[in-house]
């Protein structure tokens, strides 16, 4: 991904006599481009047209030895992006639920490997924060042997469901007995099928002296799952 630029002075001389110089020289190498892969490093440099200082061409029998120009991997990080659900939905994740840092080239990468335990309906509150874990890099303009990949977790919060437990309403006649055997309520906002069988209940007056109606109270709700 760097672009790496040859002034002309990238080189070394022997056999100058008379304390003569050679200042510059051509050199080349199809490693120079920033778009150089990791793959074909190293990349040979190859000088010509030595010139400049005190020397003279003429004088000499010039032998050029090449150079060598090795590139090596680009570090790139992956970082799977953090969410939060509520309890009983799903999370599906496609492949796109990341980003990306150390791309070269205006390279790009379109999808990942992501995984959690956190994405189904059931995973519980109890475990939340669940890890994203990314993987296998794939897509896009980018060759995967150019980078060092490091890949970093993101995290699944798993809120609480709202539920809605309702006492049912009665009517008695004066001097009767109300007895609350805990079925007496409703509830909404279960998720995946599960069931709620019991509530303590309670009310001011249950007995024969009841004389006007008075508010029943759900204190206490026993899930059956």
């Amino acid at each position: 991904g760097d672009l790496m630029t040859f002034g002309g002075t990238e080189f070394s001389t022997s056999g100058l006599k008379n304390s003569e110089t050679a200042t510059n020289a051509t050199i080349t190498s199809l490693g120079a481009p920033a778009t150089a892969n990791y793959s074909s490093s190293p990349y040979v440099i190859t000088p010509s047209a030595l010139t400049g200082g005190t020397f003279n061409t003429n004088n000499y029998s010039i032998t050029y030895n090449t150079g060598s120009l090795t590139v090596n991997k680009a570090p790139l990080t992956v970082t799977a992006n953090s969410y939060t659900k509520t309890y009983g939905d799903t999370m599906t994740l496609i492949g796109s639920e990341f980003s990306t840092n150390g791309l070269k080239n205006n390279e790009t990468a379109t999808t990942a490997t992501l995984t959690t335990l956190g994405g189904v309906s059931t995973a519980a509150y109890s475990s939340t924060p669940y890890v994203i874990s990314p993987s296998a890099l794939t897509g896009g303009t980018f060759n995967n042997t150019n980078y060092n990949i490091s890949y970093v977790n993101g995290n699944l919060a798993v809120s609480k469901a709202p539920l809605l437990v309702t006492a049912n309403s009665f009517v008695k006649t004066y001097g009767d007995a109300l007895t609350l055997n805990g079925t007496e309520f409703s509830a909404s906002g279960l998720k995946n099928n599960e069931t709620a069988t019991t509530a303590t209940l309670t009310t001011t007056k249950t007995t024969a002296n009841l004389r006007r109606p008075r508010p029943s109270t759900l204190t206490t709700l026993i899930l059956q799952l």
